[in-house]
């Protein structure tokens, strides 16, 4: 749903847009007692023929104390974003944050940067798995048309062609030998299709597409 939204924002014309590059919403004073800053990114895993393998979106962020940035773990940050209101900070505290960007937008994007690539690498195992899949999907569709074909060879009507004018006989002989060919071809296109999925899933490269920024701030401070 989240990338759906982020696609529609991108081709949706001026002053029709619902959504915001960046926010500053309340946080229930029990879950949090510092302000802290999200940043918000889309995450493409591109294969070997440029082919689309994984989306998502990512977060990384952390805490504000006395304007220093201080990193959260990603559980500590779904914890902050689920407990996080729909109500905005109010101007003053709005515009303290925005004093503060300048100090906290470095280290906000390196700490995006390492979730890439932390996220990145825990997906290789998934994409392998789904590579092997593939192969074997496509591996076991072939061989099951070529056993078709090769059932379809075997006949009872391929053997009485005696029983056939001249032109039923010369469509059989193009179909037996059209069936034939297919036959053959078969496990070299085998090779082939799972060389190519090797190819789209060999060294996948992460893109990523900083796209949001969250600030949140304890109940108590919303006013600055």
């Amino acid at each position: 749903m989240s990338l759906r939204l982020l696609r529609a924002e991108v081709w949706s014309v001026n002053g029709r847009k619902r959504l915001h590059r960046i926010t500053a919403r309340l946080v229930p004073d029990h879950v949090l007692n510092a302000p802290a800053v999200v940043a918000h990114a889309r995450l493409v895993v591109i294969g070997g023929d440029s082919h689309r393998l994984h989306e998502e979106i990512i977060t990384a962020g952390g805490m504000l104390k006395e304007g220093r940035f201080s990193r959260l773990n990603i559980g500590e940050l779904e914890k902050l974003l689920a407990a996080a209101t729909d109500d905005e900070a109010y101007e003053p505290m709005q515009q303290h944050l925005l004093e503060l960007w300048d100090r906290v937008a470095q280290p906000l994007a390196q700490s995006l940067e390492a979730r890439m690539k932390d996220r990145a690498s825990g997906l290789q195992k998934k994409l392998g798995e789904r590579a092997e899949k593939e192969a074997d999907d496509i591996r076991a569709i072939l061989l099951e048309l070529k056993r078709a074909i090769d059932s379809e060879l075997d006949e009872p009507e391929y053997e009485q062609l005696a029983l056939f004018d001249t032109l039923e006989k010369d469509q059989f002989e193009r179909n037996k030998d059209f069936l034939r060919a297919r036959s053959k071809a078969i496990p070299a296109e085998i090779e082939q299709e799972t060389e190519a999925i090797k190819a789209r899933y060999t060294d996948p490269q992460p893109r990523m597409f900083p796209v949001a920024v969250t600030f949140l701030v304890p109940e108590k401070m919303r006013k600055g």
